[in-house]
């Protein structure tokens, strides 16, 4: 398949030797949990929303074991302190081997908890053989001392956007697991349609597996006819609104996509990640970076830093561009615990980013 499709114009990409880092690294993580070398603390990081969650699972389902649930615990968002995470990792596991402490999305990676993060950074070195420490984060600061403990002490797992060749081959999995043939061309155009990120890939082939079933191969016109075009356009477009205080506008867009068979927590992951983004090029900015500069350190095109990020982060000051973050991660956290229903979740999000 790769062979296939090597010759699209699509495929050629300049950070092809960045992203084989990432097949590099997974495939030793795989191989250390399989032989059960485990490490005392973990950082998956990166773009790939799909890969770090799958990654994060992984993790927890290896170091945990036959463990009990009661030796696992999870903290998410702004609400934890070094002491918290270090009295848990310092506490002896329940019959088993050792405690496994989850942090998703935490305050120790974040601009205004210095302090609280070289707390827990000092501890890296001292984590007892009973514990292991799991973060996720999608853009962790590599300049603080934690994510520097980490990288010297345990494993960083960097989930970027994988190489061509392999979303491709995942990609057409998809469908072949369905029992649906997808050729070079098509597929080609179904990337070309949707872009690159996994967990939106899942959502549209689903979408068009649907469409296609007891059709035997997709094709270009089914892509047309059923695929939601870039995402992430649309999600900007929606931010765009939310920028300007365009209350109704942005819940329209928002039922737009809903009604495109979008799931909510799909929207919410995106939100989330493109504030991340926002509050990352807003810095870049007021270093007085030039775009390409700009473009080169977050990984992205010049054209979509130039058409998607720009207008949005001349319209916002940097605060609004925190508290807008933060409002994404307190939907997320209150989402994943039960607390609310990700419709619900997005809609008052959406409303508070306007406020």
């Amino acid at each position: 398949m790769a062979d296939r499709l090597s010759g699209c114009g699509y495929w050629r990409n300049p950070m092809a030797q960045k992203k084989e880092d990432f097949a590099q690294q997974q495939k030793l993580l795989n191989k250390e949990l399989k032989e059960g070398n485990f490490r005392r603390v973990y950082l998956v990081c990166g773009t790939q929303a799909y890969l770090r969650l799958q990654n994060r699972d992984r993790l927890r389902a290896a170091l945990l074991g036959d463990g009990d649930e009661m030796n696992f615990s999870v903290y998410t968002g702004m609400d934890v302190t070094a002491r918290e995470v270090i009295d848990q990792a310092q506490t002896l596991p329940f019959f088993a081997d050792r405690r496994v402490i989850l942090l998703e999305n935490t305050v120790f990676f974040s601009k205004k908890a210095s302090v609280e993060s070289d707390a827990l950074a000092a501890f890296i070195p001292e984590i007892p053989e009973t514990a292991s420490l799991v973060f996720v984060e999608e853009a962790p600061d590599k300049r603080k001392k934690l994510y520097k403990a980490i990288q010297k002490h345990g494993f960083v797992l960097n989930c970027e956007e994988i190489s061509p060749q392999m979303l491709g081959r995942w990609t057409a999995g998809l469908f072949q697991k369905a029992g649906l043939a997808i050729d070079g061309p098509v597929l080609n155009l179904f990337l070309q349609t949707v872009g690159e990120d996994m967990m939106n890939i899942l959502t549209e082939s689903e979408k068009l597996i649907g469409y296609c079933m007891g059709k035997g191969a997709v094709s270009g016109e089914d892509i047309s006819e059923i695929c939601t075009p870039l995402l992430r356009d649309r999600v900007f477009e929606l931010i765009g609104a939310v920028s300007r205080r365009q209350k109704d506008k942005a819940l329209s867009i928002y039922m737009e996509l809903t009604a495109l068979r979008t799931p909510s927590q799909v929207i919410l992951t995106l939100l989330q990640r493109e504030y991340s983004r926002l509050q990352q090029i807003r810095e870049l900015q007021e270093q007085k970076l030039p775009e390409a500069e700009i473009a080169k350190r977050t990984g992205l095109s010049p054209w979509i830093v130039r058409k998607n990020y720009l207008p949005v982060t001349r319209g916002m000051d940097t605060g609004r561009l925190e508290r807008s973050l933060q409002l994404c991660l307190q939907a997320d956290q209150d989402y994943k615990s039960g607390k609310i229903d990700a419709g619900i979740a997005a809609e008052m999000t959406i409303i508070r980013l306007c406020g």
